[in-house]
């Protein structure tokens, strides 16, 4: 099991079972249930109740994907206004805007501590936020944790939510992320903390995770599925960031031997990097 946790707090995120590492349907939630944080799930009849004075000392609110479907975007709105003390939010990529992101970072609400965005293929067209909104929830909440999963398998479906902009901190790739957006994450996201992908079909992964190291000094957690990486490349990732890196999960089937290391001897070239031993998961026999 992969503890994903936000190392400079010791708060724990996600607790990913191994089963989570097989190729996953873009649209299978199973994931995003394994979520550990409370939670307070919304609940589409108190929408109706304008006041929302259900909401107003909540810290912790999830909105599911499906009742966000049946609630205005207005409403949402109206709602987390309300919600002053909110310190941890959970929600669709569909239900974000502007208006969203500017209540959220106004002076009569907390610091948001955590936003959780779930991505979905089928909620096209996903929305535009500006970058100005980006900035002022960043300036608004200098500590925040922003956990992304995306099950997106279309390279443009990327351009709204995967950018600069964006202060994402917590990646999760699910089902079959397009090749040029992993090679990207270096550029595109140098906030990461965290980084799950699950399956990279598209040769070994050494590169873009290479890239990555380079481009996301703050990386001290990563994540490897139905990926493939040479022993090389993984000796050459884990020396760029051996100082930060304190989780790394890949499967010993992933790793490819080549003409500097067989398996055995990356495997002993990591620990020493790292410090400490380090051994790659091993999937059992049966």
């Amino acid at each position: 099991m992969l503890s994903l946790t936000n190392l400079s707090t010791t708060e724990t995120f996600s607790n990913i079972d191994e089963t989570f590492f097989n190729c996953v349907n873009p649209l299978d939630k199973s994931f995003v249930d394994l979520l550990t944080a409370e939670e307070i799930s919304s609940n589409v009849s108190l929408w109706t109740d304008k006041s929302f004075k259900s909401f107003k000392s909540l810290n912790k609110l999830k909105i599911e994907y499906e009742d966000s479907r049946e609630i205005l975007s207005e409403d949402i709105v109206t709602m987390i206004s309300q919600c002053s003390c909110l310190k941890e939010l959970s929600l669709p990529y569909s239900s974000l805007s502007d208006d969203l992101l500017t209540v959220i970072s106004s002076d009569n609400h907390v610091p948001l501590k955590t936003i959780k965005i779930e991505a979905y293929s089928d909620s096209k067209p996903l929305p535009r936020i500006s970058d100005e909104a980006w900035f002022t929830l960043e300036n608004h909440s200098p500590n925040l944790n922003l956990v992304l999963n995306s099950y997106l398998s279309e390279e443009d479906d990327y351009d709204a939510l995967l950018v600069t902009a964006v202060p994402v901190t917590h990646l999760f790739l699910n089902g079959s992320p397009p090749e040029t957006i992993v090679r990207r994450i270096g550029e595109n996201c140098p906030r990461l903390v965290e980084l799950v992908v699950s399956s990279y079909n598209f040769g070994t992964i050494d590169q873009a995770l290479i890239s990555t190291a380079k481009g996301c000094p703050n990386l001290s957690a990563v994540g490897l599925g139905d990926c493939e990486i040479t022993c090389s490349g993984l000796v050459e990732f884990v020396g760029l960031c051996k100082e930060r890196l304190q989780i790394l999960y890949i499967w010993e089937t992933s790793l490819i031997e080549d003409t500097n290391f067989n398996i055995s001897e990356a495997t002993t070239q990591v620990s020493s990097l790292l410090g400490r031993k380090w051994m790659p998961e091993s999937i059992p026999p049966w």
